[in-house]
């Protein structure tokens, strides 16, 4: 085999092995985005679960007979996530990142915040949160 040959499989070898190589980094950085949406994913279906969770209780609390009280836990982040809750008096929202998840509730005084909560129904038509 004479030395052009040899340089020209060496040659080749390098251009496919780079080919290879590309394909492969492409490949990965397919699989990490695909991972990364993924994830954000489910970070957002947590934070959707705790404000259902929320509404949900809230709605129980108006609808219930005076006298009700029930102490709720909102946690400081979600899957090491951070995340803001705000209220007024007849929606909830969370924040994540851009993400602001709006959820309606009855008529409530007092308002969320993180950590312990403790939700009560003084009379007929009061639930209060503190």
């Amino acid at each position: 085999m004479s030395i052009r040959k040899k340089a020209q499989v060496a040659i080749e070898f390098v251009m496919v092995g780079s080919l290879a190589m590309i394909v492969i980094l492409v490949f990965a950085g397919v699989l990490y985005s695909l991972s990364y949406d993924y994830s954000e994913q489910k970070r957002i279906n947590r934070f959707k679960d705790l404000g259902y969770s929320l509404q949900n209780e809230l709605i129980l609390a108006s609808e219930v007979e005076p006298g009700y009280e029930r102490v709720v836990y909102i946690p400081n982040k979600i899957e090491g996530a951070d995340f803001s809750i705000t209220q007024s008096s007849t929606d909830i929202v969370i924040t994540y990142k851009e993400a602001q998840l709006l959820f309606r509730i009855p008529e409530v005084s007092g308002s969320l915040q993180k950590g312990i909560n403790t939700i009560s129904k003084t009379d007929a038509n009061t639930v209060v949160i503190s």
